[in-house]
């Protein structure tokens, strides 16, 4: 009798291992998405460190996220020949795929920005911060 095993202990530390894997994944998904996707130390578009910017004069245009000094170049380049106030490239490599890939790059950002502001994602934010509590 010494052997039998307790079923329901069981069941509640398979539940436990569940509940914690379940949590880990919940502060992983947050993570990723504050971590990596916002970091306010590094450009958004290359990932360079940022550099001090005090005394930088302002670009032409606000930009949405915080770019090195290369990538503000292009972000403004890209606004100029969007809006058509700019007609030739820069750099001869700034063609007209370099004009798609940021596009594309600044339409995925978008996307993420409107997933941090879902219904969802806040939920599993609340959820977090709950589980943090505890």
């Amino acid at each position: 009798m010494a052997e039998i095993i307790e079923f329901g202990k069981k069941a509640q530390d398979l539940k436990s291992v569940r509940d914690l894997s379940l949590r880990q994944r919940k502060i992983d998904a947050l993570k990723k998405v504050f971590q990596c996707t916002r970091c306010m130390l590094k450009c958004a578009k290359c990932g360079a460190q940022l550099a001090e910017t005090h005394g930088e004069k302002a670009g032409r245009y606000a930009t949405p996220y915080g770019f090195c000094v290369n990538c503000r170049e292009e972000y403004e380049e890209y606004r100029e020949r969007k809006s058509g106030k700019q007609t030739t490239p820069r750099y001869y490599w700034h063609n007209e795929v370099w004009m798609k890939a940021w596009g594309s790059w600044l339409e995925h950002q978008k996307c993420l920005d409107q997933y941090r502001q879902s219904r969802e994602f806040l939920q599993l934010l609340e959820e977090v911060e709950e589980l943090l509590r505890k």
